[in-house]
């Protein structure tokens, strides 16, 4: 019989995974070691409130890219904490690397009224697209 076993980090891919095709739709969280327990939810279950965004500043536009009239749309994933503030935003569709860093700067400083389950607040992941255009 051979050994079977998988390494931590495996396990948790698989774990994650199965749990997905099990219809679970929450993940652990990646970048909250004060809490590894914490749960990210990234789809609306029964009982659940979305986040809402309460304070959304735009972005500036960067000098380079504002020079060489570069227009588009900066996709970004965040997670909303339960206390409303951005935890972890990445750039999953970049436009350019100075529009991204502003696209980051910018979402960093949004607050929410956060996602409830249950009436108790939860972290949450969050597709955004922030838009450079200019008039």
């Amino acid at each position: 019989m051979t050994n079977t076993r998988l390494p931590l980090s495996q396990f948790v891919v698989v774990l994650t995974a199965l749990a997905f095709l099990l219809g679970g739709t929450a993940l652990p969280a990646q970048d909250a070691p004060q809490n590894p327990t914490e749960v990210v939810y990234e789809r609306k279950m029964p009982g659940m409130t979305l986040p809402k965004a309460v304070y959304q500043p735009n972005p500036e536009y960067a000098e380079r890219p504002r020079k060489k009239k570069l227009q588009g749309t900066v996709l970004l994933s965040m997670i909303v904490s339960p206390d409303g503030t951005v935890r972890d935003p990445q750039v999953t569709r970049s436009l350019d690397k100075d529009l991204d860093k502003k696209a980051l700067e910018s979402v960093r400083k949004w607050k929410f009224e956060p996602a409830t389950k249950d009436g108790e607040p939860v972290a949450y992941r969050v597709v955004v697209e922030i838009n450079f255009h200019l008039y």
